[in-house]
């Protein structure tokens, strides 16, 4: 059996990619800080995919969840710009309305990116934490027994 398709380890990958694409476009935003009638964008909140609903990540789009189909041949053609690559994964920036707006139309507040970071930063780094746990424990669990 092959490491990578663990269900765990697979998920906690995806959560991973969930908050690095976040810490992105958190930048993204940080960046476009003084650019006139800008608004902030953001991830949805991260769902976990629902066993048996298809292939790949799932994502919520209303009230339905769409299943959105992963790469899984060499051959297969990739997205190569960072907003498709987000949408292959499942990950779609939204627009969110800013809760302070500039005389410019700017919507950014430094304040609220800097949180939304931090919290990213957090989960990203909880991931890590159990990702590598858990690659410990199947370490320890398929050596051989010391006599």
């Amino acid at each position: 059996m092959d490491i990578t398709s663990i269900p765990l380890l697979a998920m906690l990958r995806g959560r991973m990619t969930y908050f690095a694409e976040r810490q992105r476009l958190g930048a993204e935003n940080i960046a476009n800080v003084s650019t006139p009638g800008y608004r902030p964008r953001d991830l949805a909140p991260y769902r976990f995919r629902v066993p048996g609903a298809g292939s790949g990540p799932s994502r919520s789009r209303g009230s339905e969840s769409v299943t959105v189909m992963d790469v899984t041949h060499p051959a297969h053609q990739r997205p190569q710009d960072p907003e498709s690559i987000a949408a292959a994964r499942g990950l779609r920036p939204e627009r969110r309305p800013g809760f302070e707006t500039t005389l410019d139309g700017n919507q950014v507040s430094l304040e609220e990116e800097m949180l939304r970071m931090a919290d990213s930063r957090m989960n990203y780094e909880a991931a890590i934490g159990f990702y590598q746990k858990s690659v410990t424990m199947i370490r320890t669990a398929s050596r051989a027994p010391s006599k």
